[in-house]
């Protein structure tokens, strides 16, 4: 497989996760009645609709001319491309129950979804060899790593108090 085909398929996966994850969001949305979770997950549907809109530009870019596309005032967070999202001591979180079950499975499979979008930002960014590629999906892996801790800290705040954080 040629390193263009890897980062084709690289970014046709991005561009389905980050699709399904803002169709999630949005759905999650609707059925979130505390106005705190509402206006959370529409806000991380609106930055999944920008990431794909990026993920896309840098796939048509890569049909047509072969290369990634350096975005404008893009820059990639120092972030540590070997470490994972959810560390051991997170997973005792997940085993609680919480006060409302159906937000905090709406937050649990949020997590999920935040950590496959960063795992395949982190390896796709450790892969290529293409600066522009590289920082993009660095970019990409700080932000599902903001989504992820802003979801974790509500996850949290339900398990421990019964409300949002």
């Amino acid at each position: 497989m040629t390193a263009q085909s890897k980062a084709l398929e690289a970014l046709s996966q991005a561009l389905k996760l980050e699709r399904e994850g803002r169709a999630f969001y949005l759905k999650a949305a609707q059925e979130t009645l505390d106005s705190q979770g509402h206006a959370m997950f529409l806000s991380l549907a609106d930055d999944e609709r920008r990431h794909a809109e990026m993920v896309e530009r840098q796939l048509y870019a890569l049909e047509g001319q072969g290369a990634y596309v350096l975005l404008p005032d893009l820059k990639a967070p120092p972030i540590d491309l070997k470490a994972r999202l959810f560390p051991p001591q997170r997973k005792q979180v997940a085993a609680k129950v919480g006060s409302n079950p159906n937000e905090l499975d709406a937050l649990h499979m949020a997590l999920e979804n935040e950590i496959k979008s960063y795992d395949l930002y982190r390896n796709a960014a450790t892969e290529t060899e293409d600066a522009a590629g590289k920082t993009m999906y660095q970019w990409l892996a700080g932000a599902e790593m903001t989504h992820f801790n802003l979801l974790m800290s509500n996850y949290q705040a339900l398990v421990d108090r019964g409300g949002w954080a």
